[in-house]
């Protein structure tokens, strides 16, 4: 940690010596003046260590801090930081499981449907194979001639 404010207190007193602002720093890195802050009192645990190498090397580029005076910084923090999991913000998986329910639902829908429509047509037909039966008269199967 002794480390890490170092750092910060190198960074900090070149950039008030070139006399710009955390506000200057962070408008040109393009980042929030709330990491520079961070940055600057070594507190970097917020920060995935990723983008903090990068910070730290755009920060002591305009700073005019050499290389060499931050590179085992760099170094030691990606040895010592904790890596943190980024959450998956992607909609694919929940996307996928939507679909496969849909699917399986829609299918479940047709095939009651079909069911039901194979029911009533066999039951309409089953109906009028009766009716038909009740109407046919029997032909005579011993017809003697004379």
């Amino acid at each position: 940690m002794d480390n890490i404010v170092t750092l910060g207190v190198k960074l900090e007193n070149l950039r008030n010596e070139k006399g710009l602002t955390q506000k200057d720093i962070a408008k040109k890195i393009h980042i929030c003046t709330n990491v520079i802050d961070d940055i600057e009192h070594g507190e970097l645990s917020r920060i995935p260590v990723v983008f903090i190498r990068g910070y730290i090397r755009s920060y002591a580029e305009i700073v005019g801090l050499p290389l060499e005076e931050y590179h085992s910084f760099l170094e030691a923090l990606s040895k010592n930081h904790c890596t943190y999991k980024m959450k998956d913000y992607s909609q694919i998986n929940k996307s996928k499981k939507r679909g496969k329910w849909l699917l399986i639902i829609s299918i479940l829908i047709i095939m009651t449907v079909l069911g039901i429509t194979a029911y009533c047509v066999w039951q309409e037909n089953r109906d009028n194979f009766i009716e038909v039966s009740h109407y046919i008269s029997p032909e005579p199967t011993n017809h003697i001639s004379s």
